[in-house]
This record gives structure tokens, C-alpha cells and sequence, in this order.
């Protein structure tokens, strides 16, 4: 299959790479804006774009499903919904963590389902909606008190994040086949799709 989608698959997941590591130079203290709520700010624009990076691009499994998914909810902030709707457009949208478990052989590789924590479609959810009430300007008139709250700490958000992506799995609309993605392969260090057809 050369339409390039596995590029643009790869091009968005590199972006997503350097963002989560702009995240981590943050949160060890080793970039900073001398405002730690800029901080916050900072890292959940990078974060939010991270988040919309994972969903679209698992779109481009079909490049008519990405153009409409695209259309629809380009400016739409509630994560409920648009994961509903890309839900909706491809029920297999939402990346599949996985570990290498062995190769038989016949060099058929084994694979399971990541056990430990990873962002989760729910996680997904409170993590982008975290993000977009960070966005909004402070009220100066508001009572309430200035602070910014991600529930857990910003590097282990990041953490299930690249647990999420490390090595997993996304599926076709269309067809049986499906892609491994390996966000840092050891040829380069790169990210790069593997054609593969699942087994029973």
C-alpha cells in the first residue's frame, strides 16, 4: 500500500514525539518561561496538540473518514464528543498498546496487549478537557483562586501517553491488515509502520 498514508502516520507521531519531549524538558525543570502557571499553560497547549495529533491520525486509515472526521470536529474542544464521533467513524480509531512477546519459528511474532498503565480513551478524555480549561484567559473579576490542577502530575500524563504510543497497534476501516507502530525503531530511532495481517 503506497498512498502515504504511513507517512503521514509517521509524520504525525514524530510530532507528537518532539512535543511530549518539549513536555519533559518542562517538567524537570529545564525549560521554563520564569512563570510556573506559563508553565502550565505551556505544556497543556503541547499536550492538547499531542492529544489531537494521536486522534487524527489514526484517522488517515482512511483518508475520506480524516477529511470528514476533520471537518467535523477541527474546532471542537469537548473530548467526549469527539471521540464519540470518531468512535462513530471508525470504531478501531483508538491506538492499541502492545509488547513484542516472542517469535516462533517460523518468524511469526507474538504480541500482547499492554497490562499496565497507559492513557486509556477515558484518560483521554479528562486529560484534553484538563488542557482546554487551562486555555482560557483567567477571569481577573472571578473569586475563585488561581491554580491549575491535572489530577496527577504532568510527567506521569506524559508517561501514559508514550506508554499508550511506544508500540501499538492500529487498525483499517477497510481492510484485514493492520499496522504496527514502533515510535523509536532501532534502525534510526524513528518512527515507522509495519504492514502486518493478524492471526488467530
Amino acid at each position: 500500500m503506497n498512498d502515504g498514508l504511513a507517512e503521514t502516520y509517521c509524520n504525525c507521531m514524530e510530532d507528537v514525539k518532539r512535543r511530549l519531549t518539549v513536555v519533559n524538558t518542562v517538567t524537570k525543570g529545564k525549560l521554563s518561561t520564569g512563570s510556573e502557571l506559563f508553565d502550565y499553560e505551556f505544556v497543556s497547549v503541547q499536550i492538547r496538540k499531542s492529544l489531537e495529533l494521536v486522534a487524527f491520525a489514526s484517522m488517515t486509515a482512511n483518508k475520506k473518514l480524516y477529511a470528514e472526521a476533520h471537518a467535523n470536529f477541527a474546532n471542537h474542544w469537548k473530548a467526549k464528543v469527539m471521540l464519540s464521533n470518531l468512535h462513530r467513524l471508525h470504531p478501531g480509531f483508538y491506538p492499541q498498546p502492545i509488547i513484542l512477546d516472542h517469535v516462533n519459528e517460523f518468524g511469526v511474532k507474538h504480541f500482547e496487549h499492554v497490562k499496565d498503565v497507559y492513557l486509556t480513551q477515558e484518560n483521554f478524555v479528562t486529560l484534553y478537557e484538563l488542557c482546554s480549561e487551562v486555555l482560557h484567559t483567567w477571569n481577573p473579576f472571578t473569586n475563585k483562586e488561581r491554580h491549575i490542577d491535572f489530577k496527577r502530575s504532568v510527567a506521569e500524563w506524559v508517561q501514559r501517553i508514550e506508554r499508550l504510543l511506544r508500540l501499538h497497534l492500529m487498525r483499517f476501516v477497510d481492510r484485514e491488515e493492520i499496522w504496527v507502530v514502533d515510535m523509536a525503531t532501532s534502525m534510526d530511532g524513528k518512527v515507522h509502520t509495519f504492514m502486518a495481517t493478524p492471526r488467530s
